[in-house]
């Protein structure tokens, strides 16, 4: 298994509507990960995705489920301060919002 992330160019709609561009002068970009780890479910064509809802998983605790009111408010924080766009909101790009933005509410 490996975990990986991206870099795409959306400046001329995910920032602002296009006014903040990206400073290329930077690049290339790197990050560096340490004390990185993870716990997943395999749900492929041949699992019944159900599986990975069980009471098993520690994800699936209920503490896990929401987040307490200083966390919330932390959230709010960074999103306010640091998110250019969120296209769970974007309804002219997406009228129709992923499902998984659900969980912004």
């Amino acid at each position: 298994m490996k975990a990986f992330g991206c870099l795409w160019n959306g400046e001329t709609w995910a920032t602002s509507g296009g006014k903040e561009k990206i400073d290329w002068s930077f690049a290339p970009f790197k990050a560096n990960v340490q004390g990185f780890s993870i716990a997943g479910c395999q749900a492929d064509g041949n699992i019944n995705p159900k599986v990975c809802a069980s009471a098993t998983y520690s994800w699936n605790n209920k503490k896990y489920s929401s987040l307490s009111a200083n966390d919330q408010k932390a959230l709010n924080n960074v999103r306010a301060k640091y998110m250019n766009y969120d296209y769970c909101s974007d309804r002219k790009k997406y009228p129709v919002p992923a499902i998984e933005c659900g969980w912004n509410q």
